[in-house]
């Protein structure tokens, strides 16, 4: 069993929509070669997190980590841990299954689910990550290693 899963979904080509597939390419190269190296599965799922559903069963994770950008309103760069039920009312826009329903789908093969939003300042096609963004990707990274996704604060 694979202690921690990590799914970074995201558009590498929609500037602050990749933070997710930053996360986990990220973390991957954190890990390569370390012992903790085979407690986790960092998985750049790209735009269809969907298609890493058969990982998630097999492997039936103690956490499941999905790390997405995502429109919440807020400042950019502001990161907030995410409800099942409050996923299915934000903007994520580049895949085309709802995360709500890959959610629902994979539950039942996981410890806890953690679904950690990051609020973009710009998905320009073509666009980098923003600073912010950047910035908050890399808190975002040490969080997960460092297991401290509980200190991330609930959208309300």
């Amino acid at each position: 069993m694979r202690r921690k899963i990590i799914l970074g979904i995201g558009n590498e080509l929609g500037g602050d929509d990749a933070a997710g597939s930053f996360v986990a390419r990220v973390i991957n190269e954190k890990l390569r070669g370390k012992a903790v190296e085979h407690q986790i599965t960092a998985i750049d799922a790209g735009t269809a997190p969907e298609n890493y559903t058969s990982v998630i069963r097999r492997n039936r994770p103690e956490q499941l980590i999905l790390v997405d950008a995502a429109d919440m309103g807020l400042p950019p760069g502001s990161i907030r841990l995410l409800s099942p039920a409050k996923i299915a009312t934000l903007s994520f826009s580049t895949h085309g299954v709802p995360l709500s329903a890959l959610v629902s789908y994979v539950q039942e093969f996981c410890g806890r689910i953690y679904i950690i939003g990051i609020q973009p300042k710009q998905t320009e096609v073509g666009g980098r990550l923003s600073a912010s963004v950047g910035k908050s990707s890399q808190s975002v990274i040490a969080l997960i290693l460092d297991d401290r996704l509980d200190e991330i604060e609930a959208l309300e």
